[in-house]
């Protein structure tokens, strides 16, 4: 061990020009003493499932969610990516790329309880996920009502027919056959028809609705072919003859209550086909045929369907401008003038008159007539008139509705409505993530029970995009912090991996600075190597103020001429004295080698 150190310190010495005084902290050497972490060489995505795989193998959960959901936020945002789409696209694949293995069972095995359902649930595939949740909250002893609102009331119209085959694929029976068992009522039908159907099948139901049984209802009628567009009218017209076996165009005209210039009016809405719509009208033809309809002895009714049928509603509004400039008055007091009498249909006259509108104004009338029925609402109007509307025509709708009524759409809903029902009419008008924000409440306030957990989950996962509004819309609701009450409510790994979600913020305009060359996305190219000296291992610390000679402490003076020879001759003289000394020594052994020779002889 001696030689050990006296060789360690020996190469010290010769290579402390690059070092300073002081040498590191030991590393592991030969003798096994301390140790330093060495950095690690590779792009991010290996050192994550480099580190992701050891926390793995050690059982760390604490390691396994930093390196998952924070270390990974730190890597694909700089890049414009989310941090799912990463996890999915990236980590997931290249795991088992790189020869660790399969990430979900590995997650799977070294993680138990909720963690593990929420790391679960963030590699899998969302809607298939959902579809766990939605199962959990319809078995058993009573059903989760918000949990079921929540997540079949915020569906993308992309969403719904993947969510109907991923529930099927999983338990082998439709959602709609669930919902059906587990609900009733006008509840069961706004969650059927927003989160079961899709737009033109849920349509295609109102119209079936409207004409089977006793009577007709007319009304419902007018408003889908009012607000359809050209392509929900014709896909609702192929829904219809797929449901019920008969062309929806045959279905209205056998109805008593649908005859003379109404029925030609809804026929003709009814056969709205996008490719029949004119990019750009004639709008100066159709302004001369409309004057030559409405002037003059009687009205040319049917001039009039030929001419508003065919036309979105965008272009019917610039239809109205046009006719205003022309002839200095409005086509739709013109027309409503025209059409009112003794002998002029109702119904006609309703239809045109909502053509002749804004489409989101005239749905926000809708909404107000269907709320003043004779003995109580119109549930099949509010219902039809909310599902299946993007977020931005929603708020335009709310928007018209307090222009035109001077009432705020969702007060309205809560005063005419009530319980469950009431909350999923809310949950269509609200922004979705409100919607969401409330949902997260509600799953919180039953915090013991496994599906609340499993909604939890569901409502924080896959929501990198709009966790910055879900965020802010939660703070609105309860006037708390969304991750100050995730802290309060839970604990242990759970909390940090809940929190590690709702702490996230999407990357804004990234993208758009990287293409336009405003910003760089990191290399994700090993960094080269810096050059090295000879490893040098230390086993004994330097002693105190560092060795001689080093950086910063005295080393030995320089010597002069006169001190160099005399240095030389007093080598000189010892190297005589040691001469003498031994040729004294070898005389002595010489003669005492004689006299004993002579005392031998004697």
């Amino acid at each position: 061990l001696g030689e050990v150190v006296q060789l360690r310190v020996a190469l010290w010495r010769r290579t402390r020009h690059r070092r300073s005084s002081t040498p590191p902290l030991f590393t592991m050497g030969i003798c096994g003493i301390g140790g330093t972490e060495e950095p690690f060489e590779g792009t991010p995505i290996e050192e994550i499932l480099h580190n992701l795989s050891e926390a793995l193998n050690e059982g760390d959960v604490k390691k396994i969610t930093e390196n998952l959901l924070t270390k990974v936020a730190r890597v694909c945002n700089p890049r414009g990516i989310l941090r799912q789409d990463y996890i999915r696209n990236e980590i997931e694949a290249k795991y088992g790329e790189y020869g660790y293995g399969d990430l979900r069972s590995d997650v799977s095995e070294k993680t138990s309880g909720a963690l593990k359902q929420l790391l679960m649930a963030l590699l899998s595939d969302k809607l298939d996920f959902d579809a766990q949740v939605l199962e959990k909250a319809m078995k058993g002893f009573g059903t989760d009502e918000d949990c079921l609102i929540t997540i079949l009331c915020t569906l993308e119209e992309e969403e719904i027919v993947p969510l109907q085959t991923a529930y099927a694929d999983r338990y082998e029976r439709s959602l709609q056959q669930a919902v059906e068992s587990e609900t009733s009522g006008k509840f069961k039908r706004v969650l059927l028809l927003a989160g079961c159907d899709t737009i033109d099948e849920a349509y295609a139901q109102v119209c079936h609705s409207a004409i089977s049984g006793m009577g007709t209802d007319c009304k419902a009628l007018i408003r889908l072919m009012v607000t359809c567009t050209p392509d929900v009218m014709n896909r609702t017209r192929e829904a219809y003859a797929r449901l019920y076996g008969t062309d929806l165009v045959d279905a209205m005209s056998g109805e008593w209550a649908v005859g003379g210039d109404f029925k030609r009016m809804l026929c003709a809405l009814a056969k709205k086909h996008p490719d029949n719509v004119v990019p750009e009208p004639d709008y100066a033809a159709d302004v001369k045929t409309l004057r030559d309809a409405v002037e003059g002895l009687g009205t040319d009714e049917a001039a009039i369907i030929d001419v508003l049928s065919c036309k979105t509603s965008e272009q019917i509004q610039a239809l109205k401008e046009a006719y205003k400039v022309e002839h200095g008055e409005m086509l739709k007091e013109r027309v409503k003038a025209e059409t009112t009498g003794l002998f002029e249909s109702a119904n006609f006259r309703a239809t045109l008159m909502g053509l002749l509108t804004p489409r989101e104004e005239q749905i926000a009338f809708y909404l107000k007539e269907a709320f003043e029925g004779w003995f109580n609402n119109d549930d099949w109007g509010l219902i039809s008139m909310l599902v299946h509307r993007t977020e931005a025509e929603m708020s335009e709708i709310s928007k018209q509705y307090t222009i035109v009524h001077g009432a705020s759409l969702v007060a309205d809903l809560r005063k005419n409505c009530a319980g469950d029902y009431e909350k999923a009419l809310v949950a269509l008008v609200a922004p979705r993530a409100r919607t969401i924000a409330r949902g997260i409440r509600a799953a919180m306030s039953g915090w013991i029970t496994s599906t609340n957990k499993g909604a939890l989950i569901a409502l924080l996962t896959h929501r990198d995009a709009e966790m910055k509004t879900l965020r802010e819309q939660f703070e609105k609701e309860t006037e708390k912090s969304l991750v100050k009450v995730l802290k309060d409510e839970c604990s242990g790994e759970f909390e940090d991996a809940l929190v590690a979600l709702a702490s996230y913020t999407a990357p804004t305009g990234i993208q758009s600075r990287l293409a336009s060359g405003e910003e760089t996305a990191p290399d994700d190219k090993p960094p080269e190597p810096e050059p090295k000296g000879p490893e040098i291992v230390y086993v004994m610390p330097p002693p105190p103020g560092g060795y001689p000679g080093s950086f910063g402490q005295p080393g030995r003076p320089k010597r002069s001429k006169a001190e160099k020879k005399a240095r030389r001759a007093r080598r000189a003289a010892r190297r005589e004295r040691r001469q003498r000394g031994s040729d004294a020594s070898s005389s002595s052994s010489s003669s005492s080698d004689s006299s004993s020779s002579s005392s031998d002889e004697e």
